[in-house]
């Protein structure tokens, strides 16, 4: 493949300088761990993505082999070997009509949690978490991102910082740069905090293994209609907020490539194989939905949607 270019990304690594150069060893190994995670996950060989360019983003298979080049660059520089990766299972064999647009598929919606909470979801009661929430609970590590700031580094010792005399600081380690929803208020800046429910655009039952104290899943099968459905109830009971579904997009911290970073809209990519759509309620700096979850009741979705076990058993709904 064209795309699959190893000669022109060893000389963009070479031209851009050591991006990984400040992380330990162990780190350096989970990186890699990562990426090859989320090849697995994300291409199972069918997909009709190979045209996408690596600078489209995420969705490009070349992006993944590109971020795993560069990786693998500076392993070779420290003359260190890399760990082989584990590998995980295939994705099962899923019925006609359950295959997510990642996978080349429909337009759904899929949540995996509780059978009693799905429940409720399929009963019509939403409910949207704060996001602030998820850095305050003992969560596991697929539900442990930083969901207010978003933050890309560069190595120490490619940037040039001065005092204000104009004298040269020497940085330790990386430099991180941040994206943070705040605002400042009587000279100290407060969070701007926003309400959101996710979802994954496809199907994948491996996920059950990733999300801790889970036994179901739901599938919307209609997510236009169940967003005409909700935004009444929505506009009614929290009226100043925007209301927006997309998707995630995911982002190298290490690798840039000029994408703008967003905390509602940009995650690391270690959890791309989530395939997160999220959909949100935003008060952008209004008053607050809530002291803690924002409940709404919509209607069943049993005649768009339905409740599965973890086994594929259908338990409630179309």
């Amino acid at each position: 493949m064209p795309a699959y270019d190893e000669e022109l990304w060893a000389f963009v690594a070479k031209v851009g300088g050591r991006n990984l150069i400040n992380l330990t060893d162990a780190d350096l190994q989970s990186r890699l761990a990562q990426i090859d995670k989320n090849v697995l996950y994300l291409d199972n060989g069918r997909t009709p993505r190979d045209g996408l360019p690596a600078d489209h983003g995420w969705l490009s298979p070349w992006w993944w082999m590109r971020a795993r080049h560069w990786t693998i660059l500076e392993f070779e520089s420290r003359g260190l070997p890399p760990v082989a990766t584990p590998g995980i299972p295939c994705i099962p064999a899923l019925a006609e009509g359950f295959h997510g647009t990642v996978a080349g598929g429909r337009k759904l919606l899929v949540r995996i949690s509780r059978r009693t909470w799905l429940l409720d979801l399929l009963g019509g009661r939403l409910r949207f978490a704060p996001a602030a929430s998820y850095r305050d609970l003992p969560v596991d590590p697929a539900r442990s991102d930083e969901e207010l700031s978003k933050a890309y580094k560069r190595a120490g010792q490619a940037i040039q910082i001065t005092d204000t005399s104009g004298n040269a600081l020497g940085a330790i380690d990386d430099v991180e740069f941040a994206t943070r929803r705040s605002m400042e208020r009587n000279g100290a800046l407060h969070d701007i905090s926003y309400w959101f429910c996710s979802f994954s655009s496809d199907l994948d039952p491996r996920l059950f293994a990733e999300f801790s104290d889970t036994d179901a899943c739901i599938v919307i099968f209609d997510p236009m209609e169940f967003v005409r459905r909700a935004l009444p109830h929505l506009n009614r009971d929290a009226p100043r907020a925007r209301k927006e579904l997309f998707p995630n997009q995911y982002f190298d911290p290490y690798f840039l490539n000029g994408q703008k970073l967003r905390p509602l809209v940009s995650k690391a990519m270690a959890f791309a194989y989530q395939r997160e759509m999220r959909f949100v309620l935003d008060p952008e700096g209004g008053p607050a939905l809530s002291n803690d979850d924002f409940f709404v009741n919509i209607g069943s979705l049993a005649d768009i949607a339905a409740v599965y076990a973890a086994s594929g058993e259908r338990i409630s709904g179309t």
